[in-house]
């Protein structure tokens, strides 16, 4: 994974992540960092310059829900074309095939959260 680990500020038990000083971008690709990873849940920022994208995917376990803070992200979700500005989120269930690309002039910020796929794990997984 290209990511880096994110530092919040801890008050109390609550952490607080300054998403706006967490941004970095790189010219030769996306750049991605992991805010947390609990027994929970797992949260990322991924910053695009235009052009940049992330390749065709999909998460057999969880649920994914991707928060575009700026710019505009263009995502092909289950075959559909969706074009999604700023100040958006996207909910989609697990198992669909999905990407996200900076088609724009301008940077394309997301943040994504999902369940921890380890307690997804049903019996049969061991």
């Amino acid at each position: 994974m290209d990511d880096d680990v994110a530092v919040a500020a801890t008050t109390g038990v609550a952490q607080v992540f300054d998403l706006h000083a967490l941004k970095a971008f790189a010219a030769d690709r996306r750049v991605r960092k992991m805010l947390f990873k609990t027994d929970q849940l797992w949260s990322e920022i991924a910053c695009y310059e235009p052009g940049q994208s992330t390749v065709m995917h999909t998460h057999p376990r969880e649920e994914e829900a991707i928060f575009v803070l700026e710019g505009t992200a263009n995502m092909s979700i289950d075959g559909r074309e969706v074009v999604v500005p700023a100040g958006s989120i996207v909910k989609f269930p697990r198992n669909v095939l999905h990407d996200v690309r900076n088609l724009g002039p301008e940077r394309c910020v997301i943040m994504f959260v999902k369940v921890n796929p380890r307690i997804l794990r049903g019996p049969a997984d061991g």
